[in-house]
């Protein structure tokens, strides 16, 4: 585990990242989200808006300059959500940024600077946006370098503080989803419940679960602050994560190394919860520091 220096010193690099959030047209529960996780870290928000203007709609129609049109209407998106912001109280000193490209990339390219990256769900967006924007949340969940963070059109705030919930196996390194679940913990008082989720066929050997236990423990011992606990789990990992999200604050998920592993992830385990989940959901690189 690292040493206490060295999580200070990477948290003292964090502090100046911004939490980033990837505006599509009228999704105010990614901004409120996104306000809330820059005023709790004492940070800037970074709105960023991708725009791809289609081949057939190069050039200019009666006068009409089409790119222009498209630059335009993106604009405007995010003079719409510094608005809201505004209206909401905002604290966080706003950035906004228009880039004309495949959202997906541009925003991968932003989550190498970023504290976090906070979008929706593919499936909220107009038809119009996902047509050129492709699976925005899809793809970045699986290539982006800092935590990604889906929330649902039907997230809320709550008076109280959710529990933290996160999601560890055996195949992935859980270093980066354990340091992002008992941060987000702390930060909001709130309790951590860490699950480890088996098929019911397969389960873990005593030896093998308190392993993961001794790991969680240690976990737990330095951060005394957060309190909670760990718990194996035998179910189907798409149910037992559906169950998890229903009353948590967020559910915190890891990115396996394995190729095979990430397809199975994205494919299937993603897909359904990132669409399905009623909290927001954080998919955690394995080489997260905080």
């Amino acid at each position: 585990m690292p040493s206490e220096e060295f999580e200070e010193a990477m948290d003292t690099t964090a502090r100046d990242l911004p939490v980033v959030a990837g505006v599509a047209d009228k999704q105010p529960t990614v901004l409120d989200y996104a306000r809330r996780e820059a005023e709790r870290a004492g940070c800037g928000l970074k709105l960023v808006h991708a725009y791809t203007v289609p081949p057939s709609a190069m050039g200019s129609i009666y006068s009409l300059d089409i790119p222009e049109a498209f630059r335009a209407g993106g604009q405007e998106i995010l003079d719409e959500a510094v608005r809201h912001l505004e209206n909401e109280g905002c604290t966080s000193p706003i950035e906004t940024v228009l880039t004309r490209g495949y959202a997906p990339s541009v925003l991968e390219a932003e989550s190498g600077s970023a504290r976090q990256m906070i979008i929706g769900p593919d499936e909220s967006k107009p038809w119009y946006i996902r047509m050129f924007e492709g699976k925005v949340a899809h793809e970045l969940v699986e290539r982006g370098e800092c935590p990604v963070i889906v929330v649902p059109d039907s997230w809320r705030p709550t008076s109280h503080a959710a529990p933290v919930v996160v999601m560890v196996d055996g195949e992935t390194s859980a270093h980066g989803p354990l340091k992002f679940a008992f941060d987000a913990a702390s930060a909001r008082g709130a309790e951590l419940r860490v699950l480890h989720v088996t098929p019911p066929a397969d389960g873990l050997a005593d030896s093998e679960w308190e392993a993961i236990r001794r790991v969680v423990d240690s976990w737990f011992d330095h951060h005394p602050q957060v309190r909670g606990g760990s718990q194996e789990v035998a179910s189907d990992v798409r149910e037992a994560a559906l169950r998890a999200a229903e009353g948590a604050g967020i559910l915190v998920l890891g990115r396996p190394h394995d190729r095979r592993l990430s397809n199975l992830l994205m494919d299937s385990l993603a897909q359904e919860i990132l669409s399905e989940a009623g909290s927001p959901v954080a998919v955690v690189p394995a080489e997260y520091r905080g």
